[in-house]
C-alpha cells in the first residue's frame, strides 16, 4: 500500500508541477480518479513524514510562482526609457495610507512637531519664494509637492548654499556624481549647478521620475533609493523580491541613515500635506519677486541689515542668498548690478537703502567681517588629487576657478603630485 501511495505522490506532483510552469490551461487527464486521490491524501495524512514531505511541495511551489511573477515585471533599465514611459495621474496611493499608523513614522512625526517644528517652519518660508523655480519640473512629472518639500525639510531645510561632510551640496544635496548624471553641472556665477535652485530641481525631477517608474508610488522605496543610492537599493529590493521595505528583514538591511530618512521625509511629507491636522500653521506668503539695480556698491549682508525684520521677524538675510544663489556672501555686488529680492521689499529699498547712516554701518560691519586679506592659500597637491576632488575639499572653490587662478588649461587640467596650488579662500 505504502509503494502505491508513493506512486501516486509522484504523479500528481509531476502534474502539479507541470500546471505551475505554464499559463492556466485545461488539465491533463489524470490515470487516478478524484476518489483515489482524496483517499491518496488522506492516508498521507496520517504518516508524518509523508505529510511533511506534501507540505515542503506546496510551499516550494507557491514560493517559486511568486518570485516567477516578481521577476517577470518589465522594470525600465535606463533613464532613456523613463523619461519615455508615460506617468499615471498622481492619485494617492494604497501603500501611503497605512503611514499614520507606522511607528517609525510616528517617532518622527513626534521630531517634527517638537523639537525640530522650527525647521519645518523655515523650510516653508523658504520655499515660498523658490516655488516659481524649483516647483514648475516637479509639477510636469506629477510628483506631488507635499514629498518635494519634505525632501527639503531634510536635506537642507530650503537654504540653497547646504553643504553636507560628504560633499553634498545645494537644494537637494547632489552628490558630484549623481549631479553630472543628470545634467546638473558646469559653474554658475561663483557656485557649481547644484547650488542654483532651477538646475538642482530639474536634476532631482529627473532623478525621482526614473526612480517612480521602478518602483510606482512606492515613496518609501523612492526616498531609500534617493538616500542610500539607487544601484545599492535596487539590488536589495530584487534580494528580497520586491517585498515591502516595512518588511523587518529588508528594512534592517538599510543602512542606519536611510532608515531614518525614510520615515523622517515621509512623516513631513504627511505634514505639509494637513498642517491643520497636526496642530501646524503654515502662513500665506507672498513669495513673488523683483529685480532691482544696486544704486552704490553693496552686498546681500549689508542689505540684509537695511530691509531688517520688515515682514519678517528673523529677517531677509537667507531669502537673499537664496534668491541670488550665484553670488558669494562675501561679495561686493557693484552699482548697477541686478540684485533679486522679494518684491514686498521693493518700497523698502528705494527709500531706506541709499546713502545714509544706516547703510554707512552696514557696509563698515560687513568689511569687519571680510577684511582685506589674500585672495587665495596654498594647497599642496597628494597622490590621487584632481581639481574636482580639491575643489570639493575647499568646499566653496569651483574647479574651474581654481584652474584660472593656476593657469591651468581645460580640459584636461593636470596637475602633479608634490606641486603647490593657490586655491580661492571663502
Amino acid at each position: 500500500m505504502r509503494l502505491i501511495l508513493i506512486i501516486f505522490l509522484l504523479l500528481f506532483f509531476s502534474a502539479c508541477q507541470k500546471k505551475a510552469s505554464t499559463l492556466p490551461t485545461p488539465p491533463e487527464a489524470k490515470p487516478l480518479s478524484v476518489e483515489v486521490l482524496l483517499e491518496g491524501i488522506s492516508q498521507c495524512q496520517k504518516d508524518p513524514m509523508c505529510l511533511q514531505q506534501l507540505n515542503t511541495y506546496f510551499t516550494e511551489l507557491s514560493e517559486q510562482a511568486r518570485i516567477e511573477e516578481t521577476l517577470s515585471t518589465d522594470l525600465p533599465e535606463d533613464l532613456e526609457t523613463a523619461k519615455q514611459t508615460p506617468l499615471p495621474l498622481d492619485q494617492p496611493a494604497d501603500l501611503n495610507q497605512p503611514l499614520l499608523d507606522n511607528p517609525r513614522v510616528q517617532a518622527a512625526l513626534n521630531e517634527w512637531l517638537t523639537w525640530k517644528r522650527p525647521k519645518l517652519i523655515e523650510t516653508w518660508n523658504n520655499y515660498q519664494f523658490l516655488k516659481a523655480k524649483v516647483w514648475p519640473p516637479f509639477a510636469s512629472k506629477n510628483i506631488p509637492e507635499a514629498l518635494i518639500l519634505g525632501i527639503i525639510a531634510q536635506e537642507s531645510g530650503g537654504r540653497v548654499h547646504s553643504m553636507s561632510s560628504a560633499g553634498a551640496s545645494g537644494l537637494f544635496q547632489f552628490m558630484p556624481a549623481t549631479a553630472d548624471r543628470f545634467g546638473v553641472k558646469g559653474t554658475i556665477g561663483d557656485y557649481d549647478a547644484r547650488f542654483h535652485p532651477e538646475s538642482a530641481s530639474k536634476g532631482a525631477a529627473l532623478y525621482i521620475l526614473e526612480q517612480r517608474q521602478r518602483y510606482g508610488d512606492d515613496y518609501a522605496k523612492i526616498l531609500a533609493a534617493y538616500n542610500a543610492g539607487e544601484n545599492r537599493f535596487r539590488r536589495l529590493n530584487k534580494k528580497h523580491n520586491n517585498q515591502s521595505v516595512w518588511t523587518n528583514q529588508f528594512f534592517y538591511e538599510l543602512p542606519a541613515e536611510t532608515q531614518d530618512y525614510i520615515a523622517i521625509v515621509l512623516s513631513a511629507m504627511l505634514i505639509f500635506e494637513s498642517p491643520e491636522a497636526f496642530n501646524v500653521t503654515l502662513k500665506t506668503i507672498d513669495g513673488s519677486t523683483a529685480l532691482i539695480r544696486a544704486k552704490n556698491d553693496t552686498s546681500l549682508s549689508e542689505l540684509a541689515v537695511c530691509f531688517g525684520q520688515h515682514d519678517n521677524e528673523i529677517g531677509w538675510y537667507r531669502i537673499l542668498r537664496n534668491l541670488n544663489a550665484s553670488i558669494k556672501a562675501k561679495r561686493v555686488i557693484k552699482q548697477n548690478a541686478v540684485v533679486v529680492i522679494p518684491n514686498s521689499l521693493k518700497p523698502v529699498y528705494e527709500t531706506q537703502c541709499g546713502d545714509n547712516e544706516l547703510m554707512n554701518l552696514a557696509k563698515k560691519i560687513h568689511d569687519a567681517d571680510f577684511p582685506d586679506r589674500p585672495v587665495f592659500t596654498w594647497y599642496k597637491i597628494k597622490a590621487g588629487d584632481s581639481l574636482s576632488s580639491i575643489s570639493r575639499k575647499f568646499k566653496c572653490s569651483s574647479k574651474r576657478e581654481i584652474a584660472q587662478l593656476n593657469k591651468i588649461k581645460a580640459p584636461r587640467y593636470l596637475i602633479n603630485a608634490g606641486k603647490s596650488l593657490k586655491v580661492p579662500r571663502c
